[in-house]
């Protein structure tokens, strides 16, 4: 693995999802002080067809993926003039292998949540959520966003799971944007919690302790990143996408190295209002 990830990795395919996506990385390549790297890949398992020949198909579109390479680099240079742009065409079986191929020096992932179809089918939204929920690392899934003034990184958390993927890429969000950090816990009482009548408060009371302890040895890390905490009585996804709507960006966490995406992440990538970043464990 590369102890150096300087480099922020985002996938083209000439749809207006995808730049926007291009659009987001390189802003947060520059902020970051990370080149980008732009790909398009050729899906070489959509050229295995039995029976048929293939010749030509894949010369076209690897002359196509260079014109949506070509357009890409220059959308990057004219939103970050100083940036360090690299763009590669890749053959590979499907959009997650071409991506993970470069993984080990990249920072981030970026993909837009939707793009086209057929053979060039990089960034349909099974895509994006396949890749979230099996590459070693971060995974961000740009949308639209509502408030694009918005300064604040919300992360979610949940309290039973380790935290620290999903808060080392939010603190380190936070701190490169000068932004506030929100990191937020939701729960909702058990029917059988309910029954019992176990007040809500005090179970509150016990999530906002743990909480605070999860987030202890990041705040010492981070002086200068402010940070509030927030335990709500609501379903996860329903919170993170509330928030979302005056978010820069929302953080989540996946299920771990062996699980692939939980359905919270799944939900949150569905309805959030802003980019999502998804973070795995990076391989060892």
């Amino acid at each position: 693995m590369s102890t150096q990830r300087a480099t922020i990795l985002v996938g083209a395919d000439g749809s207006a999802p995808s730049d926007r996506a291009i659009g987001w990385a390189a802003d947060e390549a520059a902020r970051s002080g990370k080149s980008l790297r732009i790909l398009h890949i050729v899906e070489t398992a959509n050229l295995d067809i039995p029976g048929h020949t293939t010749d030509g198909i894949s010369e076209a579109l690897a002359e196509s993926g260079d014109q949506v390479l070509r357009a890409g680099q220059a959308l990057a240079l004219r939103r970050q003039p100083d940036l360090t742009v690299e763009t590669m065409l890749i053959h590979q079986r499907n959009v997650q292998a071409g991506l993970r191929q470069y993984a080990d020096e990249a920072a981030t992932a970026v993909v837009g949540h939707r793009g086209r179809g057929g053979f060039t089918g990089l960034l349909l939204g099974s895509t994006s959520l396949r890749l979230a929920g099996h590459y070693p690392g971060p995974v961000v899934v740009v949308r639209e966003q509502a408030d694009t003034t918005a300064d604040e990184v919300v992360v979610g958390l949940d309290l039973t799971e380790d935290p620290a993927p999903a808060l080392d890429h939010a603190f380190a969000a936070a701190a490169a944007r000068g932004a506030r950090l929100r990191a937020l816990h939701a729960w909702r009482p058990s029917p059988l919690a309910i029954e019992a009548r176990v007040e809500s408060r005090i179970v509150t009371d016990i999530l906002r302790t743990r909480l605070a302890s999860a987030l202890a040895p990041w705040r010492g890390r981070h002086p200068d990143v402010k940070v509030a905490e927030d335990i709500v009585i609501d379903h996860p996804v329903d919170a993170l996408a509330t928030a979302s709507a005056h978010a820069a960006l929302v953080v989540v966490g996946s299920r771990g190295r062996t699980i692939p995406l939980g359905s919270v992440s799944h939900g949150l990538v569905h309805h959030a209002r802003c980019p999502v970043a998804v973070v795995r464990p990076y391989e060892d």
